[in-house]
């Protein structure tokens, strides 16, 4: 009967035991939890002590250039008229011939800037074999004294324009050999007035 009952006490103080070491575990391991969950820190808090990055930038330095001074816009020159004065009198040649001359009439005219210097003046032109050349010149030289070796003949105030040809002082009554002859007072205008590379346009006859 006395073991009965120590065997039944020692059932009871094995329980007993087992039923401590279950509830120490579990207070273990509840105090565990406890202490992790001091010692862990939250996901959801935030360091604020922690030095956020910065974001300031520096401003874009800008520099305004200095503005050019104002510049006048350029005058327009007056229109050039479509007819000069000196077309409008009856020459016909282009505005920028200094000299014009007409085989079909014999006349001739100095122009200067649109206007009439001398003309119409008369003329005498290159005969059969030794026509005038036409088309636009300009002058090549001047010689005050030319004599010619070909036809050994004077050709006072001579102004070529041509190779051989030239205004001249001549007769008015004889057809030249491709020269333009002229009177002594026209052939004087037209020596003083004339300088080298000025327009010289003759017109068929």
């Amino acid at each position: 009967m006395k073991k009965i009952v120590v065997g039944v006490a020692a059932v009871v103080a094995v329980g007993a035991l087992a039923a401590c070491s279950a509830a120490n575990a579990s207070t273990t391991s509840a105090h565990s939890k406890i202490a992790v969950a001091a010692t862990t820190p939250s996901k959801s808090i935030v360091d604020t002590t922690s030095s956020a990055p910065s974001t300031t930038t520096a401003a874009p330095t800008t520099t305004t250039k200095a503005k050019p001074p104002a510049t006048k816009a350029p005058v327009a020159p007056p229109p050039v008229p479509a007819v000069s004065p000196a077309q409008a009198a009856g020459v016909p040649c282009a505005a920028t011939a200094k000299a014009c001359v007409d085989l079909a009439t014999r006349k001739a005219w100095l122009v200067e800037n649109g206007q009439i210097v001398l003309g119409p003046v008369s003329i005498m032109p290159g005969r059969p074999g030794f026509r005038t050349p036409v088309g636009t010149f300009h002058v090549l030289s001047k010689v005050a004294h030319y004599w010619s070796h070909t036809f050994n003949a004077p050709m006072p105030d001579a102004v070529f324009f041509y190779p051989g040809v030239a205004f001249h002082i001549g007769s008015l009554g004889v057809l030249s050999h491709g020269c333009i002859h002229l009177s002594a007072s026209s052939a004087a205008v037209f020596f003083s007035d004339m300088a080298i590379g000025d327009e010289v346009q003759v017109l068929h006859g």
